[in-house]
């Protein structure tokens, strides 16, 4: 939440994806290069994608290092050069499409793909790779889904998920300068959206045959790749998720494990050897591992955000994610959701009486107050849409140069229920003085070579490691186990 972004109203493009679903047409799986059936054609896929993309950078925000992204995009590049992409029989509106490849600023574990070539590593992924071989599989994966074109033809099989109240909530938003009837609870996302395609075991299977060929043909041992399905089995296992982070639409990383080698082993063509671990340990040092506290952080029931200056008390109790467009708090039992954006238009009262004059909204009080010495406007009451009606109570701030908005979203029966939490969040908000938490920096990662023979268990005695690290945690992350042997002069990732 480095940058808080306006509310934007995405539900507008979920129509869109529907009636382009309804129509279908015949595509090339450029993986296969086989005919299958689809809901878009390429032109539409890109369309999709581009929409998505900018979703995508306002929701997960985009990691600032161009010197890691140039690294990424090379190695991408290179994988990408292998594929039917470059084969003269593609279609040329395919080969003159440009693919986009994305560094995600989260700490989270994943990579996923949009349709029309967009492909996005997180930073949390990077830091659990071990070396480019690695790097490389997983980008040949998300590559496939794209010319397999998985998107299209899962779409054809099935409508857009939709979301409940709550869910649309936490993944995408609430209004802002949209229609509150139509944008509260239908928010999603068109990207967001795209993101809940479950493909079935023959697109995950055409993915990882592609991955391994094109990471092979690339000059890449793919056999790399188990190391890190391995050590995601783990963290798996150790979060107590019974599906995975990276890509929760995939096979169980376990067995991906077992596949792996086979798929590398089916091809005499495949010979890649080079597996690239100082390069890429060299590249991702520095990287900024974990939660950024610089981009907001929550510390007994409180949300602070050092660089935009304020915090926030939110309900004990209350599940909390946050993300650069949006801080959400969420009841416990989903029945009510409070949010923090910035809001549209230049003061609190324009942006509280922009709300209340919106379709379908029915106000019940309006009024001016004070926030943290700030000028503030309150307007609650419900909105009507076509599962029911939702009560609402938004408070305006103005704060700095910028107007932010506090919403509390419940069903219109729990309004009174849960409206004086939704008052109370929105009162805490205050400058940020304290200079413990303004000068909050996030952990790093160290790289650091051994000088002589040890175990990571006593590389870690006596070192202190950053909040929500554990010795175990820095295990995974090197694809170790605490007591594993290593040698004098091997290259270790530790958080700093």
């Amino acid at each position: 939440m480095t940058r808080l972004y306006p509310s934007i109203r995405l539900a507008v493009l979920a129509p869109l994806l529907l009636s382009l679903a309804a129509c279908g047409t015949t595509n090339r799986n450029l993986v296969t290069g086989e005919d299958q059936r689809g809901a878009y054609n390429w032109q539409q896929e890109v369309q999709l994608g581009t929409e998505a993309d900018q979703q995508i950078q306002a929701q997960f925000g985009v990691y600032d290092d161009p010197q890691l992204t140039a690294y990424v995009e090379g190695v991408a590049q290179n994988v990408l050069s292998t594929s039917a992409y470059t084969d003269p029989n593609t279609p040329a509106e395919i080969r003159s499409s440009a693919f986009t490849f994305r560094v995600l600023d989260s700490p989270v574990v994943n990579a996923f793909a949009l349709p029309g070539g967009f492909v996005y590593v997180t930073r949390g992924l990077l830091s659990h790779l071990e070396n480019e071989a690695q790097l490389a599989v997983v980008l040949g994966h998300e590559i496939g889904h794209v010319l397999g074109r998985h998107s299209s033809e899962q779409a054809q099989r099935a409508q857009l998920s939709q979301f409940g109240l709550i869910g649309a909530t936490i993944l995408g938003g609430v209004v802002g300068g949209g229609q509150v009837a139509e944008g509260i609870a239908n928010y999603g996302g068109t990207g967001l959206q795209l993101l809940q395609f479950k493909y079935g075991r023959g697109a995950e299977r055409e993915a990882d045959q592609a991955g391994v060929a094109y990471a092979e043909f690339a000059g890449y041992d793919a056999t790399e790749a188990v190391g890190f399905f391995r050590s995601l089995e783990r963290l798996s296992a150790q979060s107590g998720q019974s599906v995975p982070n990276f890509l929760s639409t995939h096979p169980n990383p376990g067995e991906r494990a077992e596949t792996i080698p086979q798929l590398a082993a089916s091809d005499p063509r495949y010979t890649g050897t080079d597996v690239g671990r100082a390069p890429y340990l060299r590249e991702i040092e520095g990287i900024v591992v974990g939660e950024d506290p610089r981009q907001g952080f929550t510390e007994n029931n409180r949300f602070y955000h050092p660089e935009l200056r304020f915090v926030l008390s939110y309900p004990r109790g209350w599940q909390t994610q946050n993300s650069p467009q949006a801080f959400v708090m969420g009841e416990p039992n989903g029945q009510a959701v409070i949010q923090l954006t910035l809001a549209q238009g230049s003061t609190a009262e324009g942006a509280a009486r922009a709300l209340a004059g919106q379709q379908g909204v029915q106000v019940q009080t309006n009024q001016a107050l004070s926030v943290g010495g700030n000028r503030a406007y309150r307007v609650e009451g419900t909105a009507a849409q076509q599962n029911g009606a939702l009560g609402f109570s938004a408070t305006f701030i103005e704060y700095g140069d910028l107007v932010y908005q506090v919403m509390g979203l419940t069903s219109a029966a729990n309004l009174r229920r849960y409206i004086g939490e939704f008052r109370s969040t929105a009162d805490s908000f205050d400058r940020l003085t304290d200079r413990r938490y303004l000068n909050r920096q996030p952990a790093r990662l160290e790289v650091t070579t051994t000088r002589g023979a040890t175990t990571l268990q006593s590389l870690l005695r006596g070192r202190t490691l950053p909040p929500g690290f554990t010795e175990e945690e820095v295990a995974i992350m090197n694809q170790l186990s605490l007591g594993d042997n290593i040698p004098s002069g091997t290259m270790v990732k530790l958080p700093e």
